[in-house]
């Protein structure tokens, strides 16, 4: 079964072939391979990345495939319409010390709190945005020191908790509790907004660029690019690939293949540093 966000993916997906369609007085099957090449044009030339024009391909290929199958239609208009090809683009990475000013402080009012103990849940577990926000208190595993996750196709896996994060999450719970029980609105969820319910993605994200202004931070500043330093700190610092695989919930070895690269740039300061004939005089 698929997960409710990729049958909305899917279903925008197709309303943008139907809008495409209707402008040109067609029905959806009586569309042609040119047709289909003139699709992939608008939507190249709409500015999306890569990754959104292939899932507008693998979405409405597989739509015809199906009607193809059910014998609705005599060929696929996009069996021949090539995926676009997708650049390799080295991830935004924090410094250790840049990730320092961000997790640190130990504010006493609610809210701040509640930030801060967010991001060092992102750079203590690696976590994506929509596993934090679907943390609930029976995930804790406080004597373990680690919190149940809940990943891409509804996959389970650990994640373990930094000493610092625990603390905060002992000042975080009481508080917490209290305010919710305020607002009446008593739930497990973790992270609670200003009205007591499940923290959204986009108040995270509001959240994000109110402390990269706060805090002066001009590279990206993204719950991702969490994810990302967490990886590339923890290779850094000599785990191996495969153990990072784990932790990040990455079903393949080439998704996490990327960081290898980012660690290469380490690789390089030591050899200009170690290597006779690499030191800078």
């Amino acid at each position: 079964l698929l997960s409710e966000k990729t049958v909305v993916s899917y279903r925008c997906d197709l309303l943008k072939l139907v809008a495409f369609a209707n402008e040109r007085n067609l029905g959806l099957f009586d569309l042609t391979y040119e047709d289909a090449r003139r699709f992939t044009a608008s939507i190249i030339n709409e500015g999306y990345k890569e990754t959104s024009i292939n899932r507008f391909l693998a979405s409405v290929r597989s739509f015809y495939r199906h009607a193809y199958k059910i014998h609705t239609i005599d060929a696929n208009p996009f069996e021949r319409i090539s995926f676009a090809k997708r650049s390799r683009r080295l991830p935004s990475v924090l410094t250790i010390e840049e990730v320092r000013r961000i997790i640190d402080g130990n504010p006493e009012e609610f809210f701040p709190l509640r930030d801060v103990l967010m991001f060092n849940m992102f750079y203590s577990t690696g976590c994506r945005l929509s596993e934090l926000l679907g943390m609930n208190l029976t995930d804790l595993d406080m004597d373990q020191k680690r919190v149940l996750l809940r990943g891409k196709g509804s996959k389970e896996r650990y994640a373990f908790l930094s000493a610092r994060t625990c603390r905060l999450l002992k000042d975080y719970l009481p508080l917490r509790k209290a305010f919710v029980d305020e607002k009446n609105q008593p739930s497990e969820i973790l992270f609670v907004n200003t009205k007591g319910v499940r923290l959204s993605a986009s108040s995270v994200h509001s959240i994000f660029r109110t402390y990269r202004l706060k805090l002066g931070i001009s590279k990206r500043f993204t719950p991702h690019v969490f994810r990302h330093s967490f990886a590339t700190h923890m290779l850094d610092n000599d785990s191996g690939i495969r153990v990072v695989q784990e932790l990040l919930g990455h079903a393949s070895i080439s998704t996490t293949q990327i960081y290898s690269h980012v660690s290469n740039e380490r690789l390089r300061r030591v050899y200009d540093a170690c290597h006779p004939h690499g030191r800078k005089k």
